[in-house]
Order: structure tokens, then sequence, then C-alpha cells
């Protein structure tokens, strides 16, 4: 299997809430491709970034659905089975632009 190259995406809350994980709470559009569906993501992994909380809850402000969005590089796993609600969307965040 090949590694996935990373995506530019901005990336939104999606305004989902949900009584079960895994929940749709962002919407990750394609920087090139904007005019096309969002991707419906459960979760953003920002581990790469070595963030403390702080910074993290800064960064995921960005993301609230007044805001501009966050601009990243990031590629995208699944896992099926992730919880009651079903399959996770992952959105594996490499670099913030």
């Amino acid at each position: 299997m090949t590694a996935q190259e990373p995506v530019v995406y901005i990336v939104k809350d999606s305004g989902v809430r949900c009584i079960t994980a895994p929940c749709p709470v962002y919407l990750a559009l394609r920087a090139d491709h904007p005019e096309e569906p969002g991707l419906k993501v459960t979760d953003l992994d920002l581990s790469a970034l070595g963030l403390g909380d702080e910074q993290r809850s800064t960064l995921l402000k960005s993301t609230h659905k007044t805001g501009p969005g966050l601009k990243v590089e990031a590629t995208v796993r699944t896992v099926p089975h992730a919880g009651p609600g079903g399959t996770a969307t992952i959105l594996h965040v490499s670099r913030v632009l």
C-alpha cells in the first residue's frame, strides 16, 4: 500500500452535533476544488504539529462557522466501526498553511 499524498483543505465546523460518536463535526473543503461538496470529518488529528493545549484551542477556534476556516495540509484515514455512530473519518494534519 502506498502512502497518501497530502491535500490542502479548508476545515470548518459542519454544524452537526450528535449524541453518539463518531460524529462529523467538521467539513473539509478541498482548496483546489471549493465548488465540490466537502468531506465530512469526525476528528482532526493535530498530533504531528506538536501543539500545547492552548495553541490547539486557539487553532480550532478558526474552524467555527463564523471564522475563515483552518487551511491545512492533511491526509484522510477512515476507521470502520469506530463507535456506535459507525465509521470515523480522521483528517491527519501535517501542516497549517
